[in-house]
């Protein structure tokens, strides 16, 4: 059943980032054709500052969701229901939080934005901020029940909603962008699409799992609530720490570079988010299950299929690193203009945060699943202490470089080795060497691949679209042929490849 769901949530993952994409992309290209470059700048801008407010959540949903996968393996119906309890109580509070702070924040937005008074053109910007504050506080009223069908490791379920109503929500925010071009209502139709997607899990959720209306008071014991506590405790500061190393580059860059920087950079990070929201699906499709086998069994079976899946996370960051080295540019150049380019030394400095952030994954998803937050509680303290030191510091010598060195200064100063010592010691509890020994190789590879390739590509390539086909190809064909020529006979790849076949044989016999 596990292999089934963990198949199923990545085959819907994949088909939905898919429709998304493409039309995540007509939709941006609609923007940027009909509005300003400053709208698109506004855009981040403001998504950023909701991000950064979403720290009241505390990272009560990656806790919440791990203590249900128990309850779930055991079929303890009341004990699904107390934590279910819990968890909309504890939204309903941050709900209130976030609405609070964010509204404080609003006469504070002229500082956010360097050279405010001369974008008093555009639309009101307060009004498009509160509509972005209702877009957040509204999510959290039934967001929550979201978590029982990611318990029962059924995501397929709600990815096929959220697809549907994406879909709708780009289509009449396309129509609206050309026959009105107007702003708001572009962000009006956001807001509406929230609520529409996460009313609809509810209902869903309610109906598949009708157990849930038989009790609306019962919580968790003293005793459950405290160990919660702990663990919400330890998540509010990775959280904390995730939303400032990676949420707040477009804050600093309005404040001291220029909303026009944001809105390039807000392209850059477009096409990043579209990769990453597939490689979190293909990871994030194998948590639920990875969290019930956690509940069930022991950490050697544990620590064997974490080698499993951590070749196949260094191919595919591997890849996705090179590809963006020798794509970003030409790409964008092509789509939206020169005008939304930065040179090509600030774009080496993002495809080292992606890579960097990218071979974290698989570890983290072993964390998350195996609810190891507290024992590495204090590494965001000193990350965000040491990003947001050497960003500020940065940026005022060597402008938005500086705000990149900070993100890949504090990664490797704290993220790099605490996060794998962790997880190797607390969960797997075994010797973390060979990961970091792995790590070494694997860089070591991308690096040879990603200077070749990018090399070969700027003397073959042509300029214009046909340009960027021949750099997907070559991209393709020469990372994927080195990569394989070097761990073909390794058990690592021998492993997938098995694996990928008893799980693709087992699917087909169960229809």
């Amino acid at each position: 059943m596990r292999t089934r769901n963990s198949f199923l949530n990545f085959l819907a993952n994949e088909g939905s980032h898919f429709i998304n994409v493409v039309m995540s992309f007509v939709c941006r290209t609609v923007l940027i054709y009909t509005l300003s470059l400053e709208y698109v700048g506004i855009n981040g801008l403001f998504g950023n500052i909701l991000t950064v407010l979403s720290f009241a959540e505390l990272g009560i949903g990656t806790a919440m969701i791990y203590k249900m996968y128990k309850p779930v393996a055991e079929n303890d119906y009341q004990g699904i229901r107390e934590f279910m309890n819990l968890y909309r109580k504890l939204y309903i509070a941050v709900a209130m939080v976030i609405a609070v702070a964010g509204l404080i924040l609003v006469p504070f937005l002229p500082s956010l934005i360097k050279d405010y008074n001369s974008y008093k053109d555009l639309e009101n910007l307060t009004v498009i901020y509160l509509l972005f504050l209702g877009d957040a506080v509204s999510s959290y009223f039934f967001s929550y029940k979201r978590s029982i069908i990611y318990a029962y490791q059924k995501m397929y379920i709600t990815t096929l909603i959220d697809t549907i109503v994406t879909f709708l929500q780009f289509v009449i925010q396309i129509v609206v962008l050309v026959v009105f071009k107007k702003f708001v209502a572009y962000i009006i139709i956001q807001v509406i699409s929230s609520f529409l997607k996460n009313a609809i899990s509810a209902y869903v959720a309610d109906k598949t799992y009708p157990f849930l209306k038989e009790d609306k008071k019962s919580l968790p014991s003293k005793e459950v609530r405290k160990d919660i506590q702990k663990n919400v405790g330890a998540m509010s500061l990775h959280k904390l720490g995730d939303i400032v190393v990676n949420n707040t580059d477009n804050l600093i860059m309005s404040a001291f570079v220029g909303v026009g920087s944001v809105a390039i950079y807000s392209n850059y990070i477009l096409i990043q988010s579209t990769v990453n929201t597939a490689l979190n699906g293909l990871f994030g499709a194998f948590t639920a299950s990875i969290g019930n086998l956690g509940a069930e069994e022991n950490s050697g079976r544990m620590y064997d299929i974490f080698k499993v899946l951590n070749f196949p996370g260094f191919w595919l960051y591997g890849f996705c690193t090179t590809a963006f080295l020798v794509l970003y540019n030409p790409f964008i150049e092509n789509w939206a203009g020169d005008k939304y380019l930065f040179p090509m030394w600030l774009v080496f400095l993002i495809v080292i945060i992606f890579y960097l952030n990218g071979m974290r994954k698989v570890n983290l998803t072993f964390r998350d699943a195996m609810g190891l937050y507290w024992y590495d509680r204090y590494k965001p303290i000193a990350e965000i202490i040491i990003n947001l030191t050497v960003s500020l510091y940065a940026v005022i010598k060597l402008g938005t470089a500086g705000i990149f060195i900070g993100t890949i200064v504090s990664i490797m100063t704290t993220c790099f080795w605490i996060e794998p010592l962790v997880t190797f010691k607390y969960g797997f509890k075994v010797p973390v060497r060979e990961y970091f020994k792995k790590y070494g190789i694997y860089t070591l590879v991308t690096v040879i691949d990603g200077v070749f390739t990018y090399a070969l590509c700027n003397y073959l390539a042509p300029k214009g679209w046909m340009g960027v086909v021949v750099r997907v190809f070559l991209c393709v064909i020469v990372y994927n042929s080195i990569v394989w020529a070097l761990f073909s006979r390794t058990n690592e790849y021998k492993e997938i490849i098995t694996r990928l076949k008893q799980t693709l044989g087992n699917m087909k016999k169960r229809g």
